[in-house]
């Protein structure tokens, strides 16, 4: 009969596997938090630089346009369903339309206001009224131009 030899355990060894879960326990929700928070800034991103350009293009053709706040208007729903999915006019989408006259060198002011939801809103409040949602705003001024 042939005796087997049983190589014992390294002292090291044996706790290996609780200290890794351990270690993931304790940094997951971390990692996760950061990684959401990228997530989030991406979208806070691009809705800023959705919302300054829907202003520019608004003003731009508002200073081109006979009936300049109409044109203002049609423009900002052309570019918000063109650029972003969801962007209409309603409680998340406004705009605020100034114009000081028709005539060539009057000023058109136009500020684009869009609330994004916030991930974190319980945890950390945004806002003094604790809502979910932050403000992005994006505003153009420009002179009505003379027409051809």
């Amino acid at each position: 009969m042939k005796k087997q030899l049983i190589k014992p355990k390294a002292k090291n060894q044996s706790g290996e596997y609780g200290n890794v879960m351990l270690e993931l326990a304790l940094i997951m929700p971390l990692f996760l938090l950061l990684l959401s928070g990228i997530v989030q800034f991406g979208f806070i991103l691009n809705a800023k630089v959705a919302v300054n350009s829907a202003s520019y293009e608004a003003s731009r053709a508002a200073t081109l346009a006979d009936n300049p706040e109409q044109a203002a208007i049609g423009s900002i729903e052309n570019y918000a369903k063109s650029t972003l999915p969801g962007w209409s006019f309603s409680d998340r989408l406004k705009a605020k339309i100034n114009i000081s006259g028709t005539d060539p060198g009057d000023i058109v002011s136009v500020q684009v206001v869009y609330k994004i939801p916030v991930f974190f809103a319980k945890i950390f409040p945004f806002s003094p009224d604790g809502n979910a949602y932050i403000d992005i705003v994006g505003e153009s001024v420009m002179q009505i131009e003379e027409k051809e």
